[in-house]
């Protein structure tokens, strides 16, 4: 006990209350902002990735098999999540739940976004995992924010956008590797800062295992090099490519990427097959998510953080002038990274994600910076509209972002057309009967209804389907609503749509939540 209450004092010492206090607060609201809404859609999965990645995830836990066989994203993601299988059964196990562990079903999936979970548990596993991430991202961002400026209040600026960031929030509570990037390269960047603060061999290691393992949660990731080597250079200056460390952390890179994806090499062929596939989708373009790259990243960070983005810009040339050495290496990735993305025909928020976190960082270092300095002013009529005006632009900022959460998590929560449509055609449509559905459509039950899903009921022409009997058509906003978002770029689609619309008999057009779902009958 004597230990126990001396180690516990040894830790309050290093952590004072001052400190203690903001960053357990901000965790706890980092956790319940994520948890809310987290069971979203259960039973049905309307998401498009989950129910392939889950899949995944469980063959490797019941096989013991590590090879993912797919490398569009590289598997530490995988891996993890296969890890959290183990709990998760020896419970279910210890329960009489299961008695092996092809017990554990995996979704059952109509076309994309069009899923329903045999075990809603399995799913809620997935994201949990997401949530611990995007939680512990929060506290690295908190942690860095002390690190590089020693300040509490940039720490605690900082955390709190990331926190109620709506790109973060929304992605931490999905089974997508998405979160896990955030967080490795945050850590990355940590450890990348001890090697410019102190040099030691252990962080250059440290360091380069961490970008290894941002680029196995995603190749983009693989840029979180960058302040690790600049952090070197500017320790060493001229003499840097004389420094054995730097080689070593480049092979600590490889090494932490290769251990968590190892059939980058074993399964070499199919790793280049799908890598090649996804870096071509990037740069080819991807439906309804392409085109006007840099124009769409710039509106997208401007209804979702606003004056926190043009903040951190701010500080940016603000940093650049009086702090440029530890400015270079909270901005360089950020900075190389939308340089990078914006060269790609493909767009969406989740691509954006990694750059967020840096750009709150250095957001609320010239914000606390410029009240500092205003604050101490001897001319009273500048500081204080100065420090008004600041504080003012900040609190705005942050309660744009909450209030964005806060709604589209209720939306997320409220009940939307693609339940009503579901509940409606297993209660109004004849048993039996031969049903198309779409990508994003609600879920039909195939025990009760002849189901086809296809990516989109355009794939064939009208007659196509009065041909192969169909009796109705299921239509989703979700694919269509992409469409004609943007008449004049896919007019072909629309026009398809339409004949489509206007050839069959319009039995139901359902509208809740703000999201449309058709439901028409061909014969």
């Amino acid at each position: 006990m004597t230990a126990v209450a001396t180690m516990f004092d040894r830790c309050r010492r290093r952590i004072p209350l001052l400190e203690l206090i903001p960053i357990v607060t901000l965790l706890f609201l980092s956790v319940l902002i994520r948890i809310w809404g987290l069971d979203y859609d259960l039973p049905y999965i309307y998401h498009p990735d989950e129910p392939s990645y889950i899949a995944i995830s469980q063959r490797i836990f019941q096989t013991g098999d590590l090879n993912p066989h797919f490398f569009n994203y590289p598997s530490l993601f995988f891996y993890i999540n296969a890890l959290a299988y183990i709990p998760y059964y020896a419970l279910g196990k210890l329960m009489g739940v299961f008695h092996a562990p092809a017990d554990i079903l995996p979704p059952i999936s109509l076309a994309m976004g069009v899923s329903r979970a045999q075990m809603p548990t399995v799913v809620l596993l997935g994201r949990a995992v997401t949530v611990c991430f995007g939680v512990g991202a929060v506290g690295l961002v908190y942690a860095i924010g002390k690190q590089i400026t020693g300040k509490l209040a940039v720490a605690v600026l900082a955390a709190l956008m990331a926190a109620i960031s709506p790109t973060a929030v929304w992605h931490s509570r999905l089974v997508t590797p998405d979160t896990l990037v955030v967080f490795f390269s945050l850590a990355a960047l940590s450890s990348s800062v001890l090697v410019y603060q102190h040099g030691k061999t252990w962080q250059y290691v440290v360091a380069g295992i961490c970008v290894g393992l941002t680029a196995s949660s995603k190749y983009n990731g693989a840029l979180i090099v960058l302040p690790l080597v600049l952090a070197h250079f500017l320790r060493y200056n001229r003499a840097a490519f004389k420094q054995p460390q730097l080689y070593l952390a480049l092979l600590c890179c490889a090494v932490g990427f290769l251990a968590a994806t190892p059939f980058a090499i074993f399964d070499h062929s199919k790793f280049l097959n799908d890598f090649r596939f996804e870096a071509q989708h990037y740069s080819s373009g991807h439906t309804g998510m392409e085109g006007d790259t840099l124009k769409w990243y710039l509106n997208y960070m401007w209804n979702t953080g606003g004056g926190l983005y043009l903040l951190a810009f701010l500080g940016v040339l603000y940093g650049g002038v009086l702090y440029p050495k530890m400015t270079g290496m909270l901005s360089v990735f950020p900075l190389v990274y939308f340089m990078f993305i914006s060269s790609f025909v493909v767009r969406n928020d989740k691509t954006l994600l990694p750059a967020i976190p840096f750009w709150f960082l250095l957001a609320a270092w010239f914000s606390v910076n410029i009240y500092d300095r205003f604050r101490v002013l001897q001319t009273k009529a500048l500081r204080a509209p100065t420090v008004l005006f600041f504080t003012a632009l900040v609190c705005i900022a942050l309660a744009s972002s909450a209030s964005r959460v806060i709604a589209t998590t209720r939306l997320l929560t409220t009940v939307n057309s693609r339940e009503t449509a579901r509940m409606w055609i297993a209660d109004n449509l004849p048993s039996g009967a031969k049903i198309a559905i779409e990508s994003y459509a609600p879920f039909v039950n195939p025990s009760q209804f002849v189901v086809h899903g296809f990516w989109g009921i355009i794939d064939h022409e009208p007659e196509w389907y009065v041909e192969q009997g169909f009796d109705y058509l299921v239509f989703s906003q979700g694919l269509y609503g992409r469409f004609y978002r943007e008449p004049e770029l896919y007019k072909n689609e629309v026009a398809r749509y339409d004949s489509f619309f206007e050839r069959f008999n319009s039995l139901m057009i359902f509208t809740d939540g703000g999201y449309e779902v058709r439901v028409y009958k061909v014969r």
